[in-house]
């Protein structure tokens, strides 16, 4: 899942400074399970949001190992949280070690069940909303987070040109369409300002007009 092009990838990949071992290992033990995660470009991206807009309050939907919200836990000042979700008790489990490792425990909490279920729960304001969930969820997260973000939050989404089968005729294809009917909606609610980042296989980020 990388629509950028594989020299452009590697070419971004070398330039890359030497980071945190246990990011490393995060990155191993996702290669040899063959396991979907959102890579280095994207993390260093999270982290960067989260320092330039000072992020204290995270809520991320689909956290699998853990790996994007140590990325987001990593850049913040202390006192920051990071809430994660997963259906799976032993990506949680997962989670948790590393982020015992990297001392990331008192700004990490990754919490196990329905992810939809587990925000609607939140009330906010949330400073930054990252959705990496099913792809036919994804106009429903829109609506969730547009009410929980503050003003000057972000709504950032993971597999934006999903492959680049954006650009074919998803028919009843729900995941597709999720993925088409989300893009609308942010790029045509003028409570937000929206670009897609195409690297990986693209990222949104929307920032929500008011701050």
């Amino acid at each position: 899942m990388n629509i950028t092009h594989p020299a452009i990838h590697d070419y971004l990949e070398q330039h890359r400074p030497a980071s945190d071992p246990v990011l490393r290992e995060m990155e191993e033990y996702g290669r040899a399970r063959n396991f979907p995660s959102l890579g280095a470009q994207c993390g260093r991206l999270l982290y960067a949001l989260v320092a330039i807009s000072g992020a204290q309050r995270v809520f991320e939907l689909g956290s699998g190992y853990g790996y994007s919200m140590y990325w987001m836990a990593k850049a913040m000042r202390d006192g920051g949280m990071v809430i994660g979700t997963d259906t799976n008790p032993e990506n949680a489990a997962s989670a948790r070690d590393y982020f015992q490792q990297g001392g990331l425990l008192d700004r990490t909490d990754l919490r196990t069940g329905d992810a939809v279920r587990l925000f609607e729960k939140e009330s906010g304001p949330f400073d930054l909303v990252v959705c990496d969930i099913d792809k036919h969820q994804y106009p429903e997260v829109f609506d969730l987070a547009k009410r929980r973000l503050r003003p000057g939050g972000m709504l950032v989404a993971d597999n934006i040109l999903w492959s680049g089968r954006i650009l074919e005729d998803p028919g009843t294809d729900k995941a597709t369409n999720g993925i088409r009917e989300f893009t609308r909606l942010v790029f045509s609610d003028p409570s937000f300002f929206s670009v897609i980042i195409p690297i990986r296989d693209g990222m949104s980020l929307s920032i929500k007009n008011g701050g």
